[in-house]
């Protein structure tokens, strides 16, 4: 618990949140709880969160999303920003991994925290010769397979302690290249997708 008195502000609040559901999941982040984390009463908060949970939770979100948008340096050149704003997504979301279903379920609010960088993107896009629709799908189809292979990283982990139990030299292999890590299979699924946008052009 704070012990400090800093005046509390929309801020401290969404960061104490995103503390309380780094540490026990969205199903522990409750008014009562994010007030415990700063020491005030629950009641305080909702001057500054006048919604309650629910706009304390968008904010967390906005956060988030701001968190990886900021690292993001964008080039001008597609391929590059397109791997570094994927790059740079799954890091912020391997940050705060209690927080990506949150953004899965809240797109309007991820959408809207990072209209900077997509406009970007599909300004860069648009300039290498894809269509608007299509700079559009890019972006939205490499957000969600960033999303999804973050999802997916927590449980392959613990898969990949379990394939000494398989007698199928199929799965041993599979399972043994999940407890490698996930770092080349990222990058692996992140070219392949460059690769085929890539060949939109120039079909």
């Amino acid at each position: 618990m704070s012990t400090d008195r800093e005046p509390l502000s929309r801020e401290r609040v969404v960061e104490a949140a995103l503390a309380v559901i780094d540490r026990s999941g969205i199903q522990g982040c409750s008014m009562r709880a994010v007030a415990g984390e700063l020491g005030v009463e629950a009641m305080s908060l909702y001057h500054h969160v006048p919604g309650g949970k629910d706009e304390m939770l968008d904010g967390v979100v906005a956060m988030v999303q701001t968190e990886f948008v900021e690292a993001t340096d964008l080039t001008g050149d597609w391929r590059a920003d397109m791997g570094a704003f994927s790059r740079e997504y799954r890091a912020a979301l391997s940050r705060h991994p209690n927080v990506v279903a949150m953004i899965a379920a809240r797109p309007a609010v991820a959408y809207r925290s990072s209209t900077v960088l997509v406009g970007a993107l599909f300004s860069a896009m648009e300039d290498a010769g894809f269509a608007r629709e299509d700079a559009l799908r890019a972006v939205r189809v490499v957000s969600r397979w960033t999303i999804g292979f973050t999802l997916g990283e927590a449980s392959a982990l613990e898969d990949g302690e379990q394939a000494d139990e398989f007698d199928e030299p199929l799965l041993v292999e599979v399972f043994t290249d999940i407890s490698r890590g996930e770092d080349d299979v990222f990058e692996f699924g992140l070219e392949a997708l460059l690769d085929g946008l890539e060949a939109r052009i120039s079909s």
